[in-house]
């Protein structure tokens, strides 16, 4: 048995990037960036006004200014400003040559074709050539994933078809004769199927493309046919859930055996999901993750999430925050780490950490309103009340 550090590494030892690809920015949020964007001109590319007023050298004294121009956002000044000259300029016109302030419209008197200024101060109200960014600067670094405002970037920069990783796609199987679907009645024995809903989400979440999702029962010939029936370049990720633990029919191991799939590790020392299966074809990579659905979302978060990370190019990022309890934990880990769902509470002066009434990886009650995982180590005591805990924030890792 591993740590889950030991885990990670692993995974990001084994798998390499997607090939990158270059996409439309309407396609490109939430892609990661693959090259590093540099600011191709100066940006703004001239001195440009910040406000709506009259242009003039800011150390031309006179007490009233001929208007000698107009000049609108988007039109070029067709002449100079002499001394005793202005030109009445819009928000984002050009500064004409010769001026230096723009002396804003509110702090000024119009009298025909002259301006007389009835406030002046030394705030010029331009916005320099460059002030933003020189060209050559680097605006965006590959490995960052795009979001709104970066694809707004791109746009002021001109760069249409930025070199993006291609979302990752992923093949999801659910194993379990016991499974029904969530619209069907359960009869004696049966549960209703909430892995696949959940696996969905949470892909959706990342970004992550799902490819295709089946279903089969407890049986090794039929999942490795079903898994067989899908073109292997439909899929980047292998998804099983169910069949990772060593049961009679806890076959998921041997499935991934029969496709040529190399195993390396099968269990990790986490709580929940301690019998969590990864594995490596080529470049595809395969996860068999205990049926209990809490284990599927803290492996989720805890390691598989950072394999879709190393497919898009990105270095797995673990966000932890560290605030107070508000309640108090169970006596004892126990020998694994335990991820503990919680949620975030801003009630008090503070953010804290109130943990979740788990009871069981099978208790999808206790991540009803989740905000985080909380990290508690190895073999810890109780922590009381007002102790502070280490957590993964959950909903800000969402897309």
């Amino acid at each position: 048995m591993i740590s889950l550090d030991q885990a990670r590494a692993l995974i990001a030892e084994k798998l390499r990037p997607l090939a990158p690809m270059r996409l439309r920015l309407s396609a490109a949020r939430g892609r990661v960036l693959r090259e590093t964007i540099v600011a191709p001109h100066d940006f703004p590319p001239f001195d440009r006004s910040a406000m709506d007023g009259y242009a003039v050298a800011i150390d031309d004294h006179s007490e009233r200014f001929h208007v000698v121009a107009e000049v609108q956002a988007g039109s070029v000044p067709e002449r100079a400003i002499e001394a005793g000259e202005c030109a009445r300029v819009f928000t984002g016109a050009q500064i004409p040559r010769g001026a230096s302030q723009v002396i804003m419209q509110e702090d000024a008197q119009r009298e025909g074709e002259w301006m007389i200024p009835q406030t002046r101060d030394r705030i010029t109200h331009v916005r320099l050539r460059g002030e933003d960014a020189r060209t050559g600067t680097p605006l965006l670094h590959a490995g960052q994933r795009l979001g709104a405002c970066d694809v707004s970037l791109l746009a002021h920069l001109g760069s249409v078809e930025p070199l993006v990783s291609p979302a990752p796609h992923v093949l999801h199987v659910v194993t379990g004769r016991e499974l029904v679907p969530p619209e069907q009645v359960p009869a004696a024995g049966q549960i209703r199927d909430t892995n696949s809903s959940l696996i969905g989400a949470l892909l959706a979440e990342s970004g992550v493309e799902l490819a295709r999702q089946l279903r089969c029962g407890d049986d090794l010939a039929e999942t490795v046919a079903a898994l067989r029936s899908v073109a292997e370049s439909a899929w980047d990720v292998l998804l099983i859930s169910g069949g990772a633990s060593v049961g009679d029919y806890d076959f998921g191991a041997r499935a991934l055996r029969e496709l040529g799939f190399a195993i390396h590790f099968d269990r990790i020392n986490l709580r929940p999901g301690k019998p969590l299966i990864f594995a490596t074809r080529g470049p595809q990579a395969a996860f068999v993750i205990p049926g209990n659905p809490v284990s599927h979302f803290v492996t989720y978060h805890a390691a598989i999430r950072s394999a879709f990370e190393v497919l898009e190019g990105v270095t797995p990022a673990w966000d932890f925050v560290r605030l107070v309890l508000e309640s108090p934990l169970p006596n004892e880990s126990g020998p694994r780490e335990t991820w503990w769902p919680a949620r975030l509470s801003w009630e008090g002066d503070a953010p804290a950490f109130v943990p979740s009434k788990w009871r069981s990886s099978g208790d999808l009650t206790g991540l009803a309103g989740f905000d985080a995982l909380i990290c508690i180590p190895s073999n810890s005591p109780e922590i009381q009340p007002g102790g502070k805990v280490s957590a993964r924030l959950i909903r800000a890792a969402i897309a």
